[in-house]
């Protein structure tokens, strides 16, 4: 498997999707509080240095053959990873600002990009459509 896949199926692995959700609500308690520097640190690294251990040391074989894994594969892309990263920007901002909406709806978005292709049905990529046999 290569490092792109890696880094994708990486993302559906429950060891990297706790890590994930622990550190996003620690920070935004953190930056609650003000404290910004621990915030952002506990925000971030963690997520950043689990992800660069496990694409480096570990196979996602069984995370690309199940459900989810052919789920992110088609649906995973550059948009929701975006979409992702707004939704955990807003939930820090309204961590900082004490606006408990802004941290659900920063929640929210993440959510969305999440199951963006349950609600959106893409169709698949032209190279991997079967291809009709002329009669």
């Amino acid at each position: 498997m290569n490092v792109i896949d890696k880094t994708l199926y990486h993302q559906i692995h429950p060891f990297k999707m706790v890590t994930d959700v622990v550190a996003a609500f620690t920070a935004v308690y953190l930056l609650w509080l003000h404290l910004i520097v621990v915030g952002l640190v506990v925000g971030f690294i963690p997520s950043l240095a689990i992800s660069f251990f496990m694409i480096r040391t570990m196979e996602f074989e069984k995370q690309k053959q199940s459900k989810l894994g052919k789920y992110i594969k088609r649906y995973m892309g550059r948009g929701a990873d975006t979409a992702r990263s707004v939704g955990f920007v807003v939930m820090l901002t309204g961590g900082w600002f004490h606006l408990l909406w802004l941290v659900g709806l920063g929640f929210l978005v993440i959510i969305a990009a999440w199951v963006n292709g349950l609600v959106y049905k893409r169709q698949m990529p032209a190279e991997t459509k079967q291809r009709k046999r002329p009669r």
